[in-house]
């Protein structure tokens, strides 16, 4: 610790960029902005989301025409179409948005007065960090990777750090990294054919760099494998251990720290419950109140007034709710890091966000955990490994379902236990996560790119990384020189006269 506050470097201009199309992926930025504002350095933050507060010497800049393209693409029904068992986002929208997200940015004239700006770094938003990557062509300045989808490993991938398919579970399925056969030729089927698509979703991404930034400049794929660093969202103890190259770090729960006490409209609503306690509702930032089915509504209605807890739940609708027992409490905004840390919080029903359930473990609260879509399934799918969560579906839910599995998590300690031994294990870390996060962006910053933790297999293909050329190469020679065998040798033998020895 003393030796990281007394590490000195120079006041720089650092530019921040996420181009997530949820407001979620602005969180961890806004900590490691605070870290490094706090150490000197000037930051500028580019998003699509408008500040809802000020973080004092923070710049934040949101192009009005990504803002709007962002509103008017994430205008969804998530949960509608999650609970009607189709793709929550198809694959087309899936596909379109970096490319019109991108034609949106470049187009605005806030966008191109910030390319006459001048920076010494940049850090990038791992999810559709592609658009984001002409800014460091036209800067020609070194660059990081805040990978704020903890589980998504692409970007790792280019790097060189190693990610074979049958121990790292694409992010968007509900699977863990100890998969059966018939698991690892799905996973690998998901992996190559997104891989593809997404090949083919850069190739026209391409042109609209070349529209804006000019014909000169590379494929992004190559940008991106110069990356100095990776700021990892993810800590082994809430997601899996990793062969990580020296380029890599570790930051999950950034954003976390102790729970303090909470406003005294919400203390009194919980101590009116006496020692029953309470239990957390939060769907997220992305799954939004006012677009929720009513049927689903009127099930989450219906559980929370058959249990003997007050129910502090975020619903972010301005229609009043006239339906609602007196034992639920609802809010637009909670003060969720401090209502996990209560001391007669129950339980915590949530969608499965990567922040929540780091926060979950942090606090170590069991949950009962409900999937939307992106990495819901396979965030839950490992606190359900984990043993500090049971996991339903909103495709197949009832009420008694539900009921039945806050019961469970609340009366079953094996729950409660295991959320305090992964706590245990994601606090014992020798240094904070924001303190990791600062220490490496002052480094890259200090060795001009620190291209020297760079790894030759970022320039490697997979064929080659995996040395499965070479495997062909002798599989090749096997069967050649079993040809030849069969053709000489054999043929040779054949052709001798059999000498018959008369007795």
């Amino acid at each position: 610790m003393i030796t990281f506050l007394a590490t000195l470097c120079t006041s720089e201009n650092i530019l921040m960029v996420t181009m997530g199309g949820t407001k979620s992926h602005k969180i961890p930025f806004w900590e490691l902005a605070k870290g490094l504002i706090n150490r000197g350095h000037n930051v500028t933050f580019l998003n699509g989301f408008p500040a809802d507060f000020n973080v004092e010497g923070l710049v934040e800049i949101t192009p009005s025409n990504l803002v709007q393209y962002i509103q008017n693409y994430t205008n969804w029904d998530l949960v509608g179409r999650r609970i009607q068992n189709l793709q929550p986002i198809p694959l087309f929208d899936v596909a379109r948005y970096p490319i019109e997200a991108c034609d949106a940015l470049l187009n605005d004239h806030e966008t191109k007065d910030l390319l006459n700006s001048t920076f010494d770094l940049m850090i990038l938003d791992g999810a559709y960090p592609e658009c984001a990557l002409g800014f460091q062509y036209v800067y020609n300045i070194p660059f990081i990777y805040l990978n704020t989808v903890g589980f998504y490993t692409a970007s790792v991938s280019r790097s060189g750090s190693p990610t074979p398919y049958s121990i790292t579970p694409h992010f968007a399925i509900a699977l863990t990294d100890d998969m059966n056969f018939l698991q690892r030729i799905m996973n690998s089927v998901v992996h190559v054919s997104l891989q593809i698509i997404h090949s083919i979703v850069i190739s026209v991404l391409q042109s609209v760099l070349r529209k804006h930034l000019g014909d000169e400049i590379p494929h992004v794929y190559d940008i991106s494998k110069n990356v100095s660093f990776i700021l990892q969202n993810t800590h082994f103890s809430v997601s899996y251990p990793r062969a990580h190259m020296p380029n890599v770090a570790e930051i999950a729960c950034i954003h976390c720290r102790p729970a303090q006490l909470l406003p005294k409209e919400l203390e009194d609503f919980i101590s009116s419950g006496g020692d029953a306690g309470f239990i957390y509702v939060s769907m997220g930032s992305s799954v939004k109140a006012a677009n929720m089915p009513e049927s689903l509504r009127q099930l989450l209605v219906q559980t929370f007034a058959k249990l003997p807890y007050r129910v502090l739940w975020k619903y972010e609708s301005t229609i009043i709710q006239n339906d609602l027992p007196p034992n639920v409490k609802i809010s637009r905004w909670l003060p969720q890091q401090d209502i996990l840390g209560h001391k007669k919080l129950k339980a915590f029903i949530t969608h499965g966000g990567l922040l929540s359930m780091f926060e979950t473990v942090y606090h170590g609260a069991p949950a009962v955990v409900m999937p939307v879509f992106c990495d819901h399934d396979s965030n839950s799918e490992k606190a359900k490994a984990d043993g500090y969560a049971l996991k339903l579906h909103l495709e197949t839910l009832t009420s008694e379902q539900l009921f039945k599995a806050i019961h469970t998590v609340i009366h079953d300690p094996k729950y409660r236990n295991a959320a305090k031994y992964r706590q245990s294990l994601l606090r014992d870390q020798k240094c904070t996560p924001l303190e990791t996060a600062i220490y490496w962006t002052e480094y890259v910053l200090r060795h001009n790119g620190a291209y020297h933790l760079q790894s030759p297999s970022r320039n490697m293909g997979f064929m080659q990384f995996y040395s499965l050329d070479i495997l062909c190469f002798f599989i090749v020679i096997f069967l050649l020189l079993k040809l030849l065998i069969k053709r000489y040798v054999i043929k040779a033998s054949r052709g001798q006269p059999i000498k018959l020895k008369m007795h």
